[in-house]
C-alpha cells in the first residue's frame, strides 16, 4: 500500500506536497466525525462544524471515543484531543482552515448551496472538498464562481479498515488542487486513488450493486444470517447488511437513487431499503438498521425485529441457496458493472478496479481482488454459472465484454 501511495504522489506531482495546517470538517455525523478523528490521529487539529447544537456539543467527545476504539490505532491521549477538536456551529470557522471538507446529507441542493456558502468565506488559497460517495462532482460545482479548487475526497466507512480516499477530478479541478488533496492523503496515511467523476466513481459503483443484491437475497426467503456467514466465510471485513447499517440505510438509499439513473444497465434500487428508511430504521446512527445496537461504538446485539415484518409483504417461491449460490449472487453485479467500466473507459485498468474494491471496502486480500478473483474462475465458467441465474433477468446478464473473454479464453490480468 505504501508502495501504490508514493506512485500516486509522483504520477500527479505531489511528493513534496506539505500537508494542511489544519483541516474544517462541515457536517458532525457518523462520517464527519470519523474523518476527524483520522486527521486528529496525525496530530493536525480539526475544527468540525454543524447547525445541530447537539451534534456540536458531543463532536468531541466522539471523535474521542473512535479513536480509542479498537480500530483506532495509535490514539492521542485524551489531553491532546482537546487540543486539536474545537466544535462549532459557525461555518467561517471551518472556512478559516487550509482545507475544508463537507460531509453533510448526500443530497445535490444541500450540498451546492454549503459549497457556495463556503465560496464566499474561504481565503483564496483554501481548497474546498466534497465527501460525496455518489453525485456528479461537475453537478456540484456548477454554481461556484472558482471550480478549479474543488474536488472530491471520498472516505469509506469504517475509516479503520479502509484507509483509501478516492480524489475526483472534476473538469475544471486544477492540477494543484489534485497535488494538495494527494498532500492531505498521505498525511493522514490514506491511500489516494485519483478517479475520472462518475456517479458512484469507483467504489460505490461496485458497492451499490453488491448491497442491493443481499436486499433482494432477503427479499427471497434468504436468511439474514445465511447472508452475513456467507459474505464472511468469504473473507470479506464484515457481511452486506451489517455493512448496509455502518453506511447508514439514508444514506445507501440516496446513493441508490442517485446512481439508478445513470445507467440502464446499472439495477441497484431496494424496495426493502425504501421501507427500512421510512420506519427510520437508518443503522448504527440510530441503533436500529438490520441489527440492533446497544452503543455508538458496539457490535450488533441482535437482528432487528422489525426486518421480519417488513419482509412478510414479499411473497415469495422458495429456492436452495447454499453459501455458494449467495456468494455468485453477491458478487454478480460488482463483477458486470467492472466490465462494462472497462468497456466505457471510465477506468485505467483492472487493476484500478481491484486496488479501489481492496482498499475501498474490505474485499478479502486472499482472494486477490474482484477481478483476480473471476480470473480464477475463468470467463467461460461464469458465463455458464450466469446461466443458471437467467431468473433475475438483466441482473445476470454477461457483458458483450464477457462474452468475448469467454470465446477468447482470455483474463483482465495476462493470460
Amino acid at each position: 500500500m505504501a508502495a501504490e501511495r508514493r506512485q500516486a504522489a509522483l504520477q500527479y506531482g505531489a511528493n513534496g506536497a506539505s500537508p494542511p495546517a489544519s483541516v474544517g470538517i462541515v457536517g458532525a455525523g457518523v462520517m464527519g466525525t470519523s474523518i476527524a478523528a483520522a486527521v486528529v490521529r496525525h496530530r493536525i487539529p480539526v475544527w468540525i462544524v454543524d447547525q445541530d447544537e447537539q451534534a456540536v456539543a458531543s463532536a468531541p467527545q466522539r471523535i474521542a471515543r473512535r479513536l480509542n476504539a479498537p480500530s483506532g490505532g495509535m490514539q492521542p491521549p485524551a489531553a491532546d484531543v482537546e487540543g486539536l477538536v474545537r466544535a462549532s456551529r459557525d461555518l467561517g470557522a471551518a472556512a478559516r482552515c487550509d482545507l475544508v471538507l463537507e460531509s453533510v446529507v448526500e443530497k445535490l441542493a444541500v450540498k451546492q448551496q454549503l459549497l457556495a456558502q463556503l465560496e464566499q468565506l474561504v481565503a483564496p488559497g483554501t481548497i474546498v472538498a466534497s465527501n460525496t460517495s455518489t453525485i456528479s462532482w461537475d453537478r456540484l460545482a456548477t454554481p461556484l464562481q472558482d471550480p478549479g479548487r474543488l474536488c472530491g475526497c471520498h472516505f469509506f466507512l469504517p475509516l479503520g479498515q479502509a484507509a483509501m480516499i478516492e480524489i475526483i477530478r472534476g473538469a475544471q479541478t486544477r492540477d494543484d488542487t489534485i497535488v494538495a488533496a494527494i498532500g492531505f492523503a498521505n498525511a493522514i496515511d490514506h491511500l489516494p486513488l485519483v478517479v475520472a467523476d462518475a456517479p458512484g466513481f469507483v467504489v460505490n459503483r461496485l458497492l451499490v450493486p453488491y448491497l442491493a443484491e443481499a436486499m433482494h437475497l432477503l427479499t427471497e426467503g434468504v436468511a439474514l444470517e445465511a447472508i452475513e456467514n456467507a459474505a464472511e466465510d468469504f473473507g470479506m471485513a464484515m457481511g452486506p447488511l451489517r455493512l448496509l447499517d455502518e453506511i447508514g440505510l439514508d444514506t445507501a438509499l440516496e446513493c441508490a437513487w442517485t446512481m439508478s439513473g445513470s445507467s440502464a444497465d446499472l439495477v441497484v434500487r431496494s424496495p426493502l431499503l425504501v421501507a427500512m428508511v421510512k420506519a427510520k430504521c437508518l443503522g448504527r446512527k440510530t441503533q436500529a438498521g438490520f441489527f440492533l445496537y446497544d452503543g455508538p461504538n458496539q457490535l450488533p446485539s441482535s437482528q432487528n425485529p422489525y426486518l421480519a415484518k417488513t419482509l412478510a409483504r414479499w411473497p415469495h417461491d422458495a429456492r436452495p441457496f447454499t453459501a455458494e449460490t449467495i456468494i455468485l449472487r453477491l458478487l454478480t453485479p460488482m463483477l458486470l458493472e467492472a466490465t462494462r467500466m472497462l468497456q466505457r473507459g471510465s477506468v485505467r485498468d483492472a487493476g484500478q478496479i481491484d486496488l479501489a474494491i481492496l482498499c475501498g471496502f474490505g474485499f478479502p486480500a486472499s482472494r486477490g481482488g474482484l477481478l483476480y478473483w473471476a480470473d480464477q474462475m475463468g470467463a467461460a465458467r461464469i458465463v455458464q454459472l450466469l446461466g443458471t441465474l437467467d431468473y433475475l433477468g438483466p441482473r445476470a446478464q454477461p457483458t458483450p465484454l464477457l462474452l468475448e473473454m469467454a470465446q477468447q479464453n482470455r483474463k483482465f490480468f495476462g493470460q
